[in-house]
């Protein structure tokens, strides 16, 4: 898989930086606006208003990044240790704001090349990504123009029009799979732009996940990202369901070379291992590594820790605002605090910190908080589909590495009595098998 911009920085600067490696590269989250152009039925974000972030709001932000990097202030969330940052602008739909957001990264650029030493001038970067209802209106393809070396920029498609259309729809119940699936190629074929994007899985579109594999295989793609949702309750049942699809993908990649030469995070050979005890480092990054200002300016960890996602089911953690500067308030330090003191042990009960599989095994701290009311008490709602991903793993692996000669093998980790639930007793001694050398 391709080295994140974040990844880049760090390697670049880590080292000089010593323990605060992770203060070399920023998030900077603008939500341009609450309002979306499409109902797709697995978003996160289900309080969306018509809301939309003023031009004095998106500058004051920018002013605000560029008064923490002109204080310098070690203990402050950005210093002169921040070596870059991304711009990252969502929505609801971004590219209902593409004027704002174009005079948002004008302004950026222009005060970042006026400070004598601030690197953000060459280094920062842009993300966005869109559904891609809007992708051929004039302003749109301007600003692609203007800032494609810096933008990293996707359309989010789920696969063939059945994958998608299952979920990704307009408010009459219509699909988008056309508009996204012509603004992909022509994003691919006229600026060169990478063939890449991430699958939502959700309980509505799971049964197409091969071929989505397939067909992204078919149509050029280098990579995609799939996970399921955090937000509903996954079944042994569902979890055959996808150790079913994950195996005939397995098929695909193992019998055509085509099929190898997409990278997938489906399949990770460094995953489902226990994760040593002295390895407390949470999975998320809304735990205080990130800052979301939304459209009114206010500051968050984390954009879903905004009303426009807890939708009333919890208190917005906010923790200040662009104008004033974030945590500053005794309150806004003491979130700080409590955010930054979350880690593995903290957050997981016993089952999940001795886990024989935890490693890949995501989280979400921010919708921990809007189900549990804290973000510090792991959610167990995708166990069922990490056990069988660690299933459809061992199948693959052992294969392939069985095919290629190797003595490598991902052995079988989960508890017997959750494998069954998974498989029946012939395909575990199947699996049990190909993971002996």
């Amino acid at each position: 898989m391709r080295e994140s911009h974040s990844d880049i920085m760090a390697r670049l600067y880590g080292r000089a930086l010593n323990d605060k490696w992770d203060r070399a590269c920023r998030n900077i989250t603008f939500q341009v606006t609450e309002n979306c152009n499409a109902c797709c039925t697995y978003c996160y974000q289900t309080h969306k208003t018509k809301k939309r972030m003023p031009w004095e709001v998106g500058k004051a932000i920018a002013d605000y990044l560029f008064r923490m990097w002109d204080e310098d202030d070690p203990s402050a969330f950005i210093s002169r240790d921040t070596k870059s940052l991304i711009l990252d602008f969502i929505g609801g739909e971004p590219l209902l704001e593409i004027e704002l957001i174009d005079r948002i990264c004008d302004y950026f650029w222009h005060e970042a090349v006026k400070r004598d030493g601030c690197l953000w001038g060459d280094t920062f970067r842009i993300s966005m990504i869109s559904n891609g209802l809007l992708y051929f209106g004039k302003p749109v393809q301007d600003f692609i123009k203007k800032y494609k070396d810096r933008l990293s920029f996707a359309i989010t498609i789920d696969g063939p029009k059945e994958m998608h259309d299952a979920c990704r729809i307009l408010a009459d119940g219509s699909g988008t799979w056309a508009a996204a699936n012509a603004a992909q190629k022509h994003y691919h074929n006229a600026y060169g732009g990478y063939l890449g994007t991430k699958v939502t899985i959700s309980p509505d579109n799971l049964i197409y996940l091969n071929k989505t594999f397939r067909y992204f295989v078919d149509n050029g793609y280098e990579e995609f990202h799939a996970n399921p949702i955090f937000e509903h309750e996954w079944t042994p049942y569902e979890s055959k369901e996808y150790y079913k699809q994950l195996c005939l993908i397995a098929d695909d990649m193992l019998s055509q070379s085509k099929y190898g030469a997409i990278s997938t995070s489906l399949f990770d050979e460094q995953f489902f291992v226990p994760i040593p005890e002295t390895d407390l480092t949470p999975w998320c990054g809304g735990t205080g590594l990130m800052m979301a200002f939304d459209p009114d300016g206010k500051a968050y960890p984390c954009l879903r820790y905004m009303e426009s996602s807890l939708n009333g089911e919890q208190e917005p953690i906010c923790v200040g605002d662009c104008f004033t500067g974030a945590y500053l308030k005794q309150e806004h330090i003491d979130i700080r605090k409590w955010l930054s003191a979350m880690n593995r042990r903290t957050s997981c009960d016993d089952e999940c910190f001795y886990c024989p599989i935890a490693k890949g095994c995501a989280s979400c701290a921010a919708w921990n908080y809007q189900k549990y009311g804290t973000p510090d008490k792991k959610d167990k709602g995708i166990c069922w589909m990490h056990r069988a991903r660690s299933l459809a793993n061992a199948y693959y692996w052992n294969q392939k590495w069985v095919r290629e000669g190797s003595t490598k093998r991902m052995p079988i980790l989960l508890e017997r009595e959750h494998a069954l639930q998974i498989v029946g007793e012939k395909e575990l001694k199947v699996l049990t098998s190909l993971a002996e050398v």
